[in-house]
């Protein structure tokens, strides 16, 4: 069904989105190597669990609350992930070069 009178363009434009996560998109906090990542989400996925990966670059609390639960949840192999990406993160902060996964 078509409607006969064209809707203004006040009722049909979204609202604009803030630039705050335009800019958390673009420049990543947290130094997760994109592969290593991935096997996370995964692997998280495998228990249940869904991980924003947004969120895991951009807010170190919710990174780091993912990480601790991971470690918790008895998967050898999924700590070993959660333990990986934390020792990225302590030489993304001492400066040191990280090693390839």
């Amino acid at each position: 069904m078509a409607y006969s009178t064209p809707i203004p363009p006040s009722r049909t434009a979204l609202p604009e989105a803030p630039e705050a996560p335009a800019l958390r998109r673009a420049h990543p906090v947290l130094p997760w190597p994109e592969e290593l990542l991935i096997r996370f989400s995964l692997c998280m996925s495998s228990h249940g669990m869904s991980i924003s990966r947004i969120d895991m670059l951009h807010d170190p609390q919710y990174a780091f609350q993912q990480l601790q639960d991971a470690q918790a949840m008895g998967d050898p192999t999924l700590a070993l992930i959660a333990d990986a990406l934390f020792r990225c993160f302590e030489a993304h902060q001492s400066g040191l070069p990280s090693r390839r996964h």
